[in-house]
């Protein structure tokens, strides 16, 4: 009787239990808890020729720049590919691919690719051996064979008629 009677004014007073830390896989509501939807993604390297390092699962919102683990080493994913088949008039999709670089050699050719395009870079219309440089080059050495009053042998005039 007691206890029906403290009861009774705790539930006047407003006073409620304490409820008890969630269970794991479960919200405050006991409701499900549930983390981003997962897919199931064949991984390859992006280099050739290409090996598989398996099948796993990942959050589907996963994109190209993302950093994966796999097998105690990371990876950095260089693109993801959706593959589909028809299928009584209908396309299914069939496969989806990961292609990812270590994450050691991505970011040396992020490094090789910002020293590339940096102010001190050789350019392609820089380089001595671009086409646009050879004849530009040649233009040169004749005029300076003009100014020099070398006057070349007869095939150059023959070419120049």
């Amino acid at each position: 009787m007691a206890a029906l009677a403290s009861s009774s004014r705790a539930l006047a007073l407003g006073v409620r239990a304490a409820r008890p830390p969630p269970a794991s896989g479960k919200d405050a509501a006991g409701n499900k808890k549930r983390g981003p939807k997962q897919t199931t993604y064949e991984v390859k390297r992006s280099t050739p020729p290409q090996p598989s390092l398996g099948t796993h699962k990942f959050p589907s919102n996963t994109h190209c720049g993302d950093t994966i683990e796999l097998r105690n080493r990371f990876f950095v994913v260089d693109k993801v590919t959706y593959h589909y088949s028809l299928q009584y008039g209908k396309y299914k999709r069939d496969d989806t691919r990961l292609y990812v670089q270590e994450a050691t050699r991505y970011l040396l050719n992020k490094h090789l690719d910002a020293l590339l395009e940096g102010d001190d870079a050789v350019k392609d219309d820089e380089r001595p051996g671009n086409a646009a440089n050879r004849a530009e080059e040649s233009k040169k050495r004749e005029e300076e064979k003009k100014k020099k009053g070398e006057g070349g042998d007869e095939n150059d005039e023959r070419r120049r008629v």
